[in-house]
């Protein structure tokens, strides 16, 4: 009876001396959810990821110059926004003068050049979807099909014209924050109407992207 008992203690202090080692190990590291709340203008967390729907825009005619040479030069402006779907479906909002200088010398007579003011003497504005289509890992192509309101002034006279907005164009990624870009766009019948009198209306872009 006593070997039995003896071997049956053995047994229990080998069982709570295994079930204590149990008990102190430390837990496994458990991998915690990301429970940050996301918002449309969240910055991404990985790079080259973004959260749709996502609101861009600005001035696509940004010129660095422009500070550099405040009161002696200044670039006209191109104003876009837009509210990006999904990664191939957007709707944008643009405006642009109907008269394009470009980067060009203050004129002290033109209100433009010198309030701040846009549209004294003509503009175009869009309202369009566009349709982004990737052909590689850096480039892409997209469409874009709306309606343009076109407005010519001189002094009191103002002429009106309403038509389709067309515009093509290809985008190519050089980096994260760097890329290259070129379009055709084309305010309804703006260019065939005034002729001379509006650069913008028919035109081709190209411009070089750059962030930081």
């Amino acid at each position: 009876m006593k070997p039995v008992l003896r071997l049956l203690c053995a047994a229990l202090l080998a069982g709570g001396a295994a079930q204590a080692q149990m008990v102190e190990r430390p837990p496994a590291p458990v991998a915690l959810a990301d429970v940050l709340p996301r918002t449309t203008y969240s910055t991404p967390r990985e790079p080259g990821h973004q959260t749709y729907p996502r609101i861009y825009g600005g001035n696509l005619a940004h010129n660095p110059n422009d500070r550099i040479f405040d009161g002696m030069y200044k670039t006209d402006p191109r104003l876009m926004m837009g509210i990006a779907i999904t990664p191939l479906l957007s709707f944008e909002a643009g405006y642009l003068n109907l008269v394009d200088l470009g980067f060009h010398p203050v004129n002290e007579r033109d209100p433009e050049d010198t309030t701040g003011a846009i549209g004294q003497q003509g503009f175009n504005l869009h309202l369009a979807a566009k349709v982004t289509r990737p052909l590689s890992e850096r480039l892409s192509a997209y469409g874009k099909l709306g309606i343009a309101h076109s407005e010519q002034r001189i002094g009191d006279l103002k002429g009106v014209d309403v038509g389709l907005y067309t515009g093509v164009g290809a985008k190519y990624k050089v980096s994260e924050r760097v890329s290259i870009d070129g379009a055709f766009e084309n305010h309804g019948h703006a260019a065939e109407r005034w002729y001379k009198q509006t650069n913008s209306s028919s035109s081709v872009k190209a411009r070089l992207n750059m962030g930081f």
